[in-house]
C-alpha cells in the first residue's frame, strides 16, 4: 500500500490553492467559459473553503475519516508510523510491532469533590484498581497555569448562561424545581470560583491523557492487542475512580504522541497545542 503525506497542514494548504485556483478562473474568464463552469467553479471554491475550515476546527473528526477512505498511513521519525485509522501508533522492532494507543482522562465533578473530602480513601481504591492491570500503561498529567483574564471570562458567561436557563425556566407556567435547583448551585458554584480568583488564587489547567502499548507478531495482531488493553483500561479504572476515558484519534492523539518527547516550555505555545 502506497503511503501518502497527508496531514492536516498539507491539506489545508492544498484547500486554499483549489479555492484561490477556482475563483480566480471565474471572476477573471466568467464571460469566455458560460455561467454554467462558472458555477461550478464557485461550488467547487466555496465547497474549499469549508473544508480549510473544518480540518481547523474539527481536524480530529475530518482526518481520520479522510485517511480511512484514502487507505493511507503517515509515516513520523523512528520508525513510526500511524495507520490510516489514525487511532494507534505503530513501530516495528526487531521483526516485533508495537502498537501504542492513547486515551484522554477527565475527572467528573462528583470525584473532585470525593478527592477533597476523602483524599486518603481515594488513593487506595487508586492503588487497589491499578494492582488489577496486569499490563504497564502511562497515566500522564500535564499542568499548566491559565490565562486569568480569559479564565474569568469564561466562567463569566457560564454563570451569565446559568441565570438565563434560570429565567427561562422560572418564566414557564410549570417551572421545573429541579432545574431551577441545579442552575442555582452551578451559579453558587461559578460565584465562588470568582471569590477565589478576586482574592489572588492562580487557576491552574490540567490535561490528563493514557496510553498503553501492545505488541504483536504482524501489525494487526498489535493493534488488536493495544485495542484489547484500551477496552480493561477503560473498564477498571474509568468505572472504579469515576473517570471519563476516552479512546483519542487523529489529532489529538498526534499531540499526545508529541508530547511523550517535548513539552513547549513557552506558555504561548502550548496554548496553541491545546
Amino acid at each position: 500500500m502506497a503511503v501518502f503525506d497527508v496531514t492536516e497542514r498539507n491539506v489545508a494548504f492544498g484547500s486554499i490553492g483549489l479555492a484561490l485556483t477556482a475563483m480566480a478562473i471565474s471572476f477573471t474568464r466568467a464571460t469566455d467559459i458560460g455561467g454554467i463552469l462558472v458555477l461550478v467553479l464557485m461550488v467547487v471554491g466555496a465547497a474549499s473553503v469549508g473544508i480549510i475550515y473544518g480540518v481547523f476546527m474539527a481536524a480530529y473528526l475530518i482526518m481520520p475519516f479522510v485517511t480511512r477512505l484514502l487507505r493511507v498511513s503517515e509515516d513520523l521519525s523512528e520508525g513510526y508510523k500511524i495507520p490510516s485509522t489514525q487511532d494507534v501508533v505503530v513501530r516495528s522492532v526487531g521483526g516485533i510491532y508495537q502498537a501504542t494507543s492513547f486515551m484522554g482522562a477527565k475527572f467528573y465533578e462528583a470525584a473532585v469533590a470525593g478527592v477533597e473530602e476523602e483524599g486518603a480513601n481515594y488513593m487506595d481504591l487508586w492503588e487497589r484498581t491499578l494492582a488489577t492491570i496486569r499490563f504497564p500503561m502511562k497515566f500522564n498529567l500535564l499542568t499548566y497555569l491559565e490565562d486569568v483574564v480569559k479564565y474569568r471570562e469564561n466562567i463569566e458567561t457560564q454563570r451569565a448562561s446559568a441565570q438565563l436557563r434560570i429565567g427561562k425556566e422560572r418564566e414557564k407556567p410549570n417551572p421545573d424545581s429541579l432545574t431551577i435547583d441545579k442552575q442555582e448551585r452551578e451559579v453558587d458554584r461559578m460565584n465562588d470560583m470568582l471569590s477565589r480568583l478576586t482574592a489572588g488564587e492562580k487557576p491552574m489547567g490540567v490535561l490528563m491523557y493514557i496510553s498503553t502499548t501492545g505488541v504483536g507478531v504482524s501489525e494487526d495482531a498489535a493493534i488488536a492487542q493495544s485495542k484489547k488493553q484500551v477496552d480493561e483500561i477503560r473498564s477498571a479504572v474509568a468505572n472504579a475512580l469515576n473517570l471519563e476515558i476516552t479512546p483519542l484519534n487523529g489529532e489529538d492523539m498526534k499531540k499526545c504522541f508529541r508530547w511523550e518527547r517535548v513539552i513547549s516550555p513557552e506558555p504561548k505555545d502550548f496554548f496553541a497545542q491545546v
